[in-house]
């Protein structure tokens, strides 16, 4: 008996920023922020600050106040150009400037004399401490996501990472955390801070990620290769974050930019090299199959530069694994009422007397033609001792994400964020027990 769960799980979200008022539920966008000073740490009022991205070329305006403080809020993630040129001073660069998501970022700039003709490249602070606010978070980054080992690509376990973060072992392939990697059958069971494990909020560009059902797994596992970064909001965060007693972990996929980009993979596995399960070789059976065929690809770039970008991520998995059961089966005696041998003290009793029958045999008469025929559901032993069945069965899983992101640039204030994924799923349980489900059909 093979049994199928199947999960289709969609998700669309259309974004509009703002950038001057609005903010979303969930931050998804970053600040910087800094003081324009001279040779003698001055402040150098009215000066105008030009902050440009470097990937998508968007480009932001704004103007230090009387005391040479700057401010520019709802920025997306990404590298940064900082510059200033206020007349009498040389220009002023700040390169390289990453931010982050849901990022306070403090860039000081420091003139020099001159004329505005010279450049002056200065380098940001490194990881300053946060003073604008009491939050208390860790950032995973891109490189962290790609090059750190995953079992089966569930991004999730690397909140372990952070401190405060342990996992709560429960039931299901994984422990804490599912290794499939997508579906309802992996899980996200972690605690943070000594607060429940479905006490915490999972979101992607802002939306709410979690299936309300079980409140413990996530509706869409995004592709390890869609994956920007994350983070981990553990303490003091803010009003807008509401719903987790816990933490937020707040997650952002990629987007494109002025160049194209391009990447496939492959992730394969064959039961060639394995071992054959002990129990299973005691019994005659041969080994448990594996084929494990984990693949994709991803596709970004320009649809106008400087104004419109896209971000197209495929993923598939194909896998072919052997799981290995073992249980209690009726012998061929049993099934014909001789229970002379039976190594139970569960024996058949006579249902008009109470009496067992003579000999523990059940007389040809008195077995049930209907009863007869369920039992050749049931496979014959192939091993000795009360588990007398020992087999390896099939478990297909079949798992396909579809993910389009496109970015639109209205204008220098306002962009647009239009994000669809589509995720199909198929898990045949050979064992069935999935949530509750009845199990494999064998004697307990």
């Amino acid at each position: 008996m093979l049994k199928k769960f199947g999960l289709r799980a969609v998700m669309v979200l259309i974004g509009v920023g703002v950038f001057a008022a609005v903010s979303a539920q969930v931050s998804t966008v970053g600040t910087i922020s800094g003081t324009v000073r001279d040779p003698k740490g001055a402040a150098v009022p009215k000066a105008e600050v030009v902050i440009q991205q470097e990937g998508t070329g968007v480009s932001r305006t704004v103007n230090a106040d009387d005391n040479g403080f700057y401010l520019a809020t709802s920025l997306p993630f990404g590298r940064y150009t900082i510059s200033t040129a206020p007349r009498g001073f040389k220009k002023t660069v700040a390169e390289a400037v990453d931010l982050h998501v849901a990022e306070n970022k403090v860039v000081n700039l420091d003139l020099q004399v001159g004329q505005v003709s010279e450049t002056v490249t200065v380098s940001s602070d490194a990881a300053p401490v946060e003073t604008r606010s009491g939050e208390i978070s860790s950032l995973i980054s891109e490189k962290q996501v790609t090059e750190l080992p995953l079992n089966g690509r569930n991004y999730a376990q690397l909140a372990l990472m952070v401190p405060g973060v342990s996992p709560v072992t429960q039931a299901g392939a994984g422990g804490a955390f599912g290794t499939n990697g997508t579906g309802l059958d992996s899980h996200v069971d972690m605690s943070v801070n000594g607060n429940q494990s479905n006490a915490n909020m999972w979101t992607v560009d802002g939306v709410n990620n979690m299936d309300v059902g079980s409140n413990a797994t996530l509706l869409i596992f995004p592709s390890i290769d869609s994956i920007q970064e994350f983070r981990v909001e553990r303490n003091s965060f803010s009003a807008e974050y509401g719903q987790a007693q816990g933490a937020v972990i707040n997650l952002i996929t990629k987007g494109g930019s002025n160049q194209f980009h391009g990447a496939a993979f492959e992730f394969l596995r064959r039961d060639k090299l394995n071992a054959t399960d002990f129990f299973l070789n005691r019994a005659g059976q041969p080994k448990s199959q594996l084929k494990y065929n984990n693949y994709g690809f991803n596709f970004s770039g320009p649809i106008k530069k400087n104004r419109i970008f896209f971000f197209w991520n495929e993923e598939w998995r194909r896998e072919q694994r052997g799981v290995v059961l073992s249980s209690k089966v009726p012998t061929a005696a049993e099934r014909v009422g001789d229970f002379s041998g039976a190594l139970t003290d569960s024996l058949p009793h006579d249902p008009f007397t109470g009496l067992p029958f003579p000999g523990n045999k059940i007389p040809q008469a008195n077995l049930s033609p209907a009863g007869l025929a369920i039992l050749q559901m049931f496979p014959l032993p192939n091993t000795t001792g009360s588990t007398n069945w020992v087999s390896s069965l099939l478990e297909p899983i079949k798992t396909r994400q579809d993910s389009i992101r496109g970015d639109i640039n209205i204008t220098s204030k306002m962009n647009l964020l239009v994000k669809y994924t589509n995720e199909t799923w198929t898990h045949g349980s050979a064992a069935g027990n999935f949530w509750g489900d009845s199990p494999f059909p064998t004697l307990a």
